[in-house]
């Protein structure tokens, strides 16, 4: 017998730059102000570029799948969780 499994809601990470704080939604990718949601930077953005250079988000180029990833990890072999292409560049576009 199968049973779903409800693993809770989604809790977006939150990064703060300059003065304000922001949700980093991966899955749309885009910053999404705390305080108010319908104001956002797009990861595509020249801002958003910094953004995710601050945060560690990096955005396959070839299926698109982005992740956060700590600087503590070797940027060199990074290979996506979803199609296994190496990860370069590193930042997301």
């Amino acid at each position: 017998m199968e049973t779903d499994v409800f693993a809770g809601p989604w809790v977006l990470p939150q990064i703060q730059y300059g003065p304000t704080r922001y949700f980093a939604d991966l899955r749309l990718r885009q910053f999404r102000e705390v305080d108010n949601p319908h104001n956002y930077v797009e990861f595509a953005s020249e801002k958003g570029q910094l953004m995710c250079q601050q945060a560690g988000i990096i955005v396959c180029p070839q299926c698109g799948v982005s992740a956060i990833v700590s600087a503590a990890l070797d940027r060199e072999k990074l290979r996506c969780v979803s199609c296994l292409e190496l990860i370069v560049p590193l930042f997301c576009r």
